[in-house]
């Protein structure tokens, strides 16, 4: 299942296209993105700080301001909940840059129990991987960025990318893995024990999760 979150951060309105199969949450502020959209979202969730005031809704939950979750890993959690194992998150970004920290913080978080979110602002996507890998079509293009997380380093093989890896380590403390390229060719992206971040333009599509190695 497929959860689709909206935040009140940047939205990308343009891409927020869930199937009537899929779940849609709205997070705090969200609830007013996804109402001027004329979108009704299947819960909502946060504490509404930022919102200003508790929306009518029959499926809510509403949480204390002082709280160790952000409202969206509430929301997270809540999809997980509902059986969801993949997550687009919109309005996640822009803002307080710690508020789009916390988001990727999120998409680790998913990652470590083997599911997948997506960060997505109007220009970029952000994911997080470990133990599997991305497959990316050959109509992707433009540029993807690499950045090991939450370790000192992190085992990458890279294929089908301008600048291709078998089994080498990306250091945290360097920016090695910046601006690789897709090349016209199926691009393949495999990590392993350790946590990966990756970065790529937005064009509206989204990478295949192979099984975990």
């Amino acid at each position: 299942m497929r959860a689709w979150l909206a935040g009140g951060g940047d939205f990308y309105s343009e891409g927020f296209k869930p199937d009537k199969r899929d779940i849609i949450i709205a997070v705090d502020a969200g609830f007013a993105r996804l109402k001027a959209l004329g979108i009704s979202p299947h819960m909502v969730v946060g504490d509404f700080d930022s919102l200003e005031y508790v929306p009518t809704h029959p499926n809510i939950e509403k949480h204390p301001c002082i709280k160790d979750d952000t409202d969206t890993m509430l929301a997270v959690k809540k999809g997980i909940e509902l059986g969801c194992d993949e997550f687009f998150i919109f309005g996640g970004t822009g803002g307080r840059i710690a508020h789009t920290l916390g988001n990727i913080q999120v998409l680790a978080n998913l990652a470590e129990s083997g599911k997948i979110g997506y960060l997505i602002d109007k220009d970029y996507i952000i994911t997080a991987i470990r133990k599997c890998s991305l497959v990316f079509d050959s109509e992707h293009t433009g540029y993807i960025s690499l950045l090991p997380w939450g370790a000192r380093e992190a085992e990458v093989t890279i294929k089908g990318l301008a600048y291709e890896l078998d089994r080498s380590p990306l250091p945290s403390y360097r920016p090695l893995g910046i601006s690789n390229e897709f090349t016209g060719k199926q691009a393949k992206i495999t990590t392993f024990d350790n946590m990966v971040v990756a970065v790529f333009e937005n064009h509206g599509m989204y990478p295949k999760k192979e099984a975990e190695n």
